[in-house]
């Protein structure tokens, strides 16, 4: 009887969470959209402020840091990201991480090579919101994982 009582407490419990967790993802989805918008305005002063709370001594920490790296993205001849996808996981109540697929574009209408480009953000919760606390690139052809259950 008991662990009949502990399996419906179990599968109630997952059937609260579920809803909140679907709203975090999308939650982070919208930020990671509107991170997108401020990167595509280089606008790096925005972004340090409200989206990056960067772990270690990474140089986009700080806007100098990342102006550097607009500057030097322009130098090649970028223009702005074309986003092809924003997929969100949940990893904790306060955690998670954000795959994005774009194309760097030129201002000649080409793209910085490689075309088909992965990103890994992680994110975490903050009282003010959801933050970028580390990203990375993915090889070619991976994709996150996202773990289920």
């Amino acid at each position: 009887m008991r662990l009949l009582q502990l399996g419906a407490l179990t599968a109630a419990i997952a059937c609260l969470a579920a809803p909140a967790l679907a709203d975090d993802r999308e939650d982070m989805e919208r930020f990671m959209s509107d991170y997108l918008v401020a990167w595509n305005a280089h606008d790096a002063a925005a972004i340090v402020d409200h989206f990056y709370r960067l772990d270690g001594n990474h140089p986009w920490r700080t806007t100098e840091g990342l102006q550097a790296e607009f500057d030097r993205l322009k130098a090649q001849g970028y223009d702005k990201s074309d986003i092809h996808g924003i997929t969100g996981c949940v990893l904790g109540p306060d955690t998670g991480q954000v795959e994005l697929r774009f194309t760097r574009l030129t201002v000649d209408g080409g793209f910085l090579p490689p075309k088909d480009r992965t990103s890994l953000y992680r994110l975490r919760k903050f009282e003010d919101g959801w933050r970028v606390t580390g990203m990375n690139a993915l090889p070619a052809g991976e994709r996150m994982t996202c773990p289920t259950g």
